[in-house]
């Protein structure tokens, strides 16, 4: 460096000393990527989207403490401050949980295996923030990702949650947090130490997070959606339920589940036997009377060891630990807070999938639904497999599903056949439960908007008589088909980009087609009404707009079937009313009941099966010989009716 002599003394020229100063004030400017949070500083790693843009990422921020030894089972505590600087550069550890390896290195499936290292210490989320900064005089709309995975598995590090593409376009704040899962987060025991729900409570304590630390990210406390997937959408529609979380959050999307689908909730009496069969399995302490040391042998057990050890009489979608209503953060059923809109009141998007069904049947019907392009079932592969996915309802409940689910014009097709028990699982286990909810938000007043995502991925890896399974709409909220290197074609590229947009929008206005300037999107999506049941499909090229969907066949779920089921069993001999009196004994055909039933079947409050049967209107069903004769068929194993 040059210097200068002035009376003997060296001093710098006044372009350097200019230049040094700019450095000094270059080195006191803020560090962007470290942010103050309530219980101390985080650093977090500057990343760039796979279209270029720059996103900080703040990985791994602790927002509980870390529930072992006598924790394990216990509602989150709050964690404590931490001394120096957060690292918050690196994915944090999943939460333990089982991993698939039902087809082995396939990456249809590993692609939902937990992608980090498991442990016990894990209640962390993750903060994606746009650059630049959004600022606190225009702080920018926040959505909170909860992942799904049937309770028993999930984690928020799996490259499909990837939150850089989503917040570099549409320029949101993104969180998404891991909770516990398996029986490490939904054991119950009506026991105070384990009062079930963990997760749930991991959830909240996560959202009290975001309301005391987003702000510190650029993000608006006061404009927070939930969103989640699957069992993700039954925790978001839990918090619209649950009188604690309720007011931490704006308004949520659910996609393929809500707090009323059949395998969402347990009762007590079931939670509790499935506590007993895991720790029998760990040979622990596994009577109702002896829960103090049973609690004690679990709390001793290697964490891997116990959700590795979890069993069930499950069927195709059914899972051990699940929440259950525990009269806290539930406190009454989803079905009683439905129907006496006991919800929060606000905006609500949601939908389902084309072909929720089969990801689940090539697991559970392993012999009929093979991993092959191969796959068609003939008649009697189709009776088989409906009684064997509705293995605890009677003959005649499985005899009126049949009739409903196939096409009468093309009984034997075996592709029509394979495609009606894709249906049947799909509407019964995701897609009506979210009909129903959709239909009483509506009822409530509620801007409700509904999809139908149709679109098969180009890339996807399972075969292609799977369709559109569940959750194939993920990688194309989170704008996965940006990344060039992964073989998307460019109009998948465009609805991913229409879907982010649907969904930041909403986010940012409530409404899907309204952006935050007051711009309308050129494909309208139309509010879900109470009488109209609009929905939009969600696909390449389409702009379809639809009413009613899937009608005829939720109403048989959540009307016709319920009434019975409740009919069978309130008259088990099957006994009926004759008129005329000339015969002591008819045969009547299973569907004739099914027919003279009907009408009494119509327009009344849809509740699902599993869980609060529709009482009957009239306990009598009156027959008439030439009825009898004129109703009846041979399409199913007659049965006699003694009058």
């Amino acid at each position: 460096m040059l210097l200068l002599l002035v009376a003997g003394v060296p001093v710098r020229p006044v372009a350097a000393r200019k230049g040094h100063q700019h450095q000094q004030q270059q080195h006191h400017r803020p560090d962007p990527l470290l942010v103050h949070t309530a219980k101390g500083p985080v650093r977090g790693l500057a990343a760039e989207s796979p279209t270029g843009k720059p996103v900080d990422v703040f990985y791994g921020i602790p927002y509980a403490k870390p529930p072992v030894g006598r924790y394990r089972f216990r509602h989150p505590k709050p964690n404590d401050p931490w001394k120096g600087v957060l690292d918050a550069t690196v994915k944090p550890k999943s939460c333990f949980q089982t991993v698939d390896t039902f087809f082995g290195d396939f990456r249809g499936s590993l692609m939902w295996n937990a992608n980090t290292n498991m442990s016990e210490d894990c209640l962390t989320l993750n903060v994606w923030v746009p650059r630049p900064r959004p600022n606190a005089s225009h702080p920018a709309a926040v959505l909170v990702w909860i992942y799904g995975g049937g309770f028993y598995s999930g984690t928020s590090t799996l490259d499909v949650y990837d939150g850089r593409t989503l917040v570099a376009e549409e320029r949101v704040v993104l969180v998404s947090m891991n909770y516990r899962v398996a029986s490490l987060g939904f054991l119950c025991l009506d026991h105070p130490e384990v009062p079930g729900n963990a997760g749930l409570f991991d959830q909240l304590m996560a959202l009290q997070w975001v309301q005391e630390n987003i702000a510190a990210f650029g993000g608006n406390p006061r404009n927070v959606t939930l969103f989640g997937e699957s069992a993700g959408a039954v925790s978001a529609s839990m918090h619209l339920l649950s009188p604690l979380s309720r007011d931490l959050f704006s308004q949520a999307i659910l996609q393929s589940g809500t707090a009323i689908a059949p395998w969402g909730v347990h009762d007590r009496h079931t939670a509790l036997q499935s506590a007993l069969r895991l720790a029998e399995t760990l040979h622990c302490p596994h009577d109702e009377r002896q829960l103090e040391a049973m609690l004690a042998c679990l709390r001793e057990q290697d964490p891997e060891m116990i959700v590795n050890s979890e069993t069930g009489n499950f069927g195709v979608v059914e899972f051990p630990f699940v929440p259950v209503v525990d009269g806290a953060f539930l406190d009454e059923s989803p079905q009683e807070s439905l129907a006496a809109r006991n919800f929060k009141k606000t905006n609500l998007l949601l939908g389902s999938n084309r072909d929720e069904g089969t990801y689940f049947l090539i697991y559970y019907l392993t012999e009929l639904f093979r991993r092959d392009e191969s796959v068609y079932l003939g008649r009697e592969d189709f009776v088989r497999a409906v009684r064997e996915l509705n293995p605890l309802v009677g003959e005649l409940a499985q005899q009126a599903i049949m009739f409903q689910y196939t096409d009468w014009l093309n009984p034997e097709d075996p592709i029509k056949n394979r495609d009606a028990v894709d249906k049947i699982v799909g509407d019964y286990h995701f897609t009506c439960s979210v009909v129903e909810w959709a239909h009483q938000y509506a009822l409530a007043g509620s801007q409700v908007y509904a999809y139908y995502f149709t679109h098969r991925s180009s890339v996807s890896a399972w075969p292609q008589w799977m369709g559109v399974i569940h959750g194939e709409e993920i990688a194309f909220l989170f704008g996965e088909p940006l990344n060039k290197s992964l073989g998307y074609r460019p109009d998948e590229q465009a609805l991913s980009r229409r879907m982010m947009r649907y969904w930041a929008n909403f986010a940012k206005t409530g409404n899907p087609s309204l952006s935050e300037e007051g711009h309308w999107e050129r494909i309208y999506w139309p509010v879900h009404t109470a009488h109209g049941k609009e929905y939009l499909t969600l696909a390449v090229n389409s702009s379809l707009v639809g009413y009613g969907h899937r009608a005829k066949y939720c109403a048989f779920w959540q009307q016709f079937l319920p009434r019975l089921v409740n009919l069978s069993e309130n008259q088990p001999n099957m006994s009926a009313t004759c008129t005329g009196g000339a015969s002591s004994v008819r045969e009547v055909s299973g569907w004739t009941l099914l027919l003279l039933t009907l009408p009494t079947a119509l327009h009344l409050p849809p509740l699902l099966l599993s869980l609060l049967p529709l009482p009957l209107a009239a306990a009598d069903v009156t027959l008439t010989a030439a009825a009898a004769a004129a109703t009846s068929t041979t399409l199913f194993p007659r049965r006699r009716i003694w009058c």
